[in-house]
């Protein structure tokens, strides 16, 4: 699990990482890209994103990010 920022100055969210691959956030929103986040404060993370792992773990998403790469 990693946060990941589309630009500089927007929201950080939650995404997964695997075999030099990263998700789509886990609040569902379409991403092209991200950049690297240095030294940014979590208090600019996504509430969604927050909200969604929260509940469940991100359980559906992680399972349909890792079937994708299969």
């Amino acid at each position: 699990m990693y946060y990941a920022q589309e630009k500089s100055g927007k929201k950080l969210h939650l995404v997964y990482d695997a075999e030099d691959k990263v998700s789509q956030p886990i609040c569902g929103k379409k991403v092209d890209n991200y950049r690297m986040t240095i030294n940014v404060p979590l208090g600019n993370a996504c509430k969604n994103c927050l909200r969604i792992y929260r509940i469940n773990k991100g359980q559906k998403i992680r399972s349909q990010f890792y079937e994708s790469l299969k």
